[in-house]
């Protein structure tokens, strides 16, 4: 069963520590490796700030428990889990439904 929920990114907590690259990539594939994560740390050049970004058709959200999310100390990546929601990966991005909603 998949988990139902939803990330939610704050990206003026994040200070591109990689915690969360890392997390997803050994909850992925057994390695610590940030190319084999979906998390991609992106970088404003104007603030020199970082922003986690997630890569939709790549995340399952862990079953619940998104190691990205438990990794992050700062919390600028959470979990909000939801029993009334699903997420569905629909043309790269997140979207979420309602239970009685139709997708066509």
């Amino acid at each position: 069963m998949s988990a139902t929920g939803r990330l939610v990114i704050r990206p003026v907590r994040c200070r591109g520590c990689r915690s969360c690259q890392l997390a997803c990539s050994f909850a992925r594939t057994g390695e610590y490796n940030p190319s084999r994560s979906c998390v991609e740390l992106d970088r404003d050049l104007r603030t020199e700030g970082t922003a986690p970004m997630i890569r939709p058709l790549c995340c399952d959200l862990c079953n619940g428990r998104p190691a990205c999310a438990e990794a992050c100390t700062y919390g600028a990546i959470m979990y909000e889990p939801s029993s009334e929601q699903e997420i569905l990966y629909q043309r790269g991005r997140i979207v979420e439904l309602e239970r009685d909603d139709v997708v066509r």
